[in-house]
């Protein structure tokens, strides 16, 4: 397609705002998230902390503030760099500050010390520079000659129905495995407790496979098909209806945010969301304006249905800045808890990132396999709870220190430019299903930057395998014919 014709499409479908209305947009966002929320937090302190201090993690704050302003301001839909500076934003940047201008943290801080939350702060700096320079690189120039343009396109609707019946077999075995539906509607901590009675003796390896393969399958079949009733390409058979009921059902029990972490309801409901947004930038910056401001007001008292019934702490929360330092935004401080730990036992050198890279093998064939970063870093901590999270800094700098940083987030950038450039609209005009895997990979992003990676990868990769068996690499076709 002509690069002349994509503003006219552009404006007849609807899918622009005006620049005018773009830049007021994205000044307006610059305002709330790089001044008004920071100094509300700043005026509302009432410990002592040194304006160093407050100028280091201020700075990620306005890093991520300047950059969620800019896609706001922008013509094109960019989901995925959206979820990463929407969680360098909130994540390690507002929840970072609020510690510091109310002197409270979440109890992992026992082993943090100033020198290591500025190592932190710096560090998360690095990473965010990677990921923007990398992003913004251009590998090579986009030739004139060139006259195809490559995407992926829904194989079939055949094959599409034959995985439907498979995700919805692989809901029903895990469904059943963890002992019925009525469980999933009980407590994350009791889905939790019913979902490691799974043969104890086989470690987390085959748990996570049967609940990837149960979560992860029936959601992407679910996504495929209300792409194929959007895009009215296909005509829809009474055993197509009754699929679409089904993963409806499904997803209900396996997928609802009462037995799920807040961090796969996020990656669940940006991945049904984003794929209706499409190339609608009007809509696509409500949903980044509202995921920021959700992310800070909503989301730290979304985990009531954490704990069973009777066991659940009451809510005490004397200002939202408290409650987001208190709460489970603990990735800044286990980032300053890896630094300490790697202070005492060095890094890994690549062992510890074999873990993910094997995450299927199980700990009775491989008793040495390492454990969970954020496990690893909890016992050297001696935290009774080891639910803990290792955000990407913390995975990369554990095996790699600052090399691994670099690579992992120049990757990163890399990888998100990619997958953003398929939601150009010359690739949505063309009835491109490729879209719908980086909106359901924009939304597990979430789950990838707060780790750990060891818990992480096996959905990723069951979403992986998804996408390549529902899609295929479209014939090339001529930009003018397009």
């Amino acid at each position: 397609m002509s690069s002349s014709l994509l503003p006219a499409l552009g404006a007849a479908n609807g899918t622009k705002p005006r620049a005018g209305s773009r830049s007021a947009s994205a000044l307006a966002a610059f305002v709330v998230f790089a001044v008004v929320i920071p100094l509300l937090m700043r005026a509302s302190s009432a410990v002592f902390y040194t304006d160093t201090d407050f100028l280091i993690r201020y700075a990620v704050v306005l890093y991520a503030a300047v950059k969620l302003s800019l896609l706001l301001g922008q013509p094109a839909v960019r989901p995925v760099s959206g979820v990463f500076w929407i969680f360098i934003y909130t994540c390690m940047g507002v929840a970072p500050l609020a510690q510091l201008t109310t002197g409270r943290t979440t109890a992992l801080a026992i082993q943090v010390d100033e020198r290591m939350l500025t190592g932190a702060s710096l560090l998360t700096l690095l990473g965010c520079a990677c990921f923007d320079a990398a992003y913004h690189l251009r590998l090579r120039r986009p030739s004139a000659l060139a006259p195809r343009l490559r995407f992926r396109e829904l194989r079939s609707l055949r094959v599409l129905r034959i995985f439907s019946v498979a995700a919805l077999a692989a809901g029903l075995v895990y469904i059943v495995q963890v002992g019925g539906p009525a469980v999933f509607f009980l407590s994350r901590q009791e889905t939790g407790e019913a979902l490691d009675a799974i043969n104890p003796e086989s470690g987390d390896a085959l748990r996570a496979i049967i609940s990837g393969a149960g979560t992860v399958a029936c959601l992407c079949a679910l996504i495929f098909y209300l792409h194929v009733i959007r895009a009215r390409q296909h005509r829809l058979a009474l055993q197509d209806i009754a699929l679409i009921v089904a993963l409806v059902g499904l997803n209900v029990i396996v997928n609802n945010p009462i037995s799920n972490s807040r961090y796969w309801t996020l990656a669940v409901l940006f991945g049904l969301v984003l794929p209706l947004v499409r190339g609608h930038k009007v809509l696509f910056n409500v949903a980044i304006v509202a995921g920021t401001l959700a992310s800070i007001l909503v989301f730290p008292m979304a985990d009531i249905s954490r704990r069973a019934a009777g066991t659940q702490a009451p809510l005490e929360v004397d200002s939202v800045w408290t409650m987001i330092a208190t709460k489970d935004y603990d990735q800044f401080t286990m980032l300053a808890n890896t630094l300490g730990y790697t202070a005492d036992h060095g890094l890994s050198w690549g062992m510890q990132a074999l873990g993910p890279l094997l995450f299927w093998v199980p700990r009775v064939l491989w008793p040495q396999k390492p454990f969970d970063t954020g496990v690893e870093v909890g016992m050297w901590m001696n935290n009774s709870n080891l639910n803990l999270s290792a955000p990407l800094w913390a995975e990369a700098w554990i095996n790699f220190g600052l090399v691994g940083v670099v690579v992992a987030f120049v990757g990163l950038g890399i990888l998100a430019q990619r997958l953003d450039a398929g939601f150009r609209m010359d690739v949505l005009g063309m009835g491109s299903a490729g879209y719908l895997g980086i909106a359901i990979f924009a939304g597990y992003l979430f789950i990838l930057l707060r780790g750990s990676l060891l818990q992480s990868t096996g959905r990723l990769m069951i979403l992986i395998l998804s996408i390549l068996i529902l899609t295929a690499v479209a014939k090339g076709r001529e930009r003018s014919a397009a």
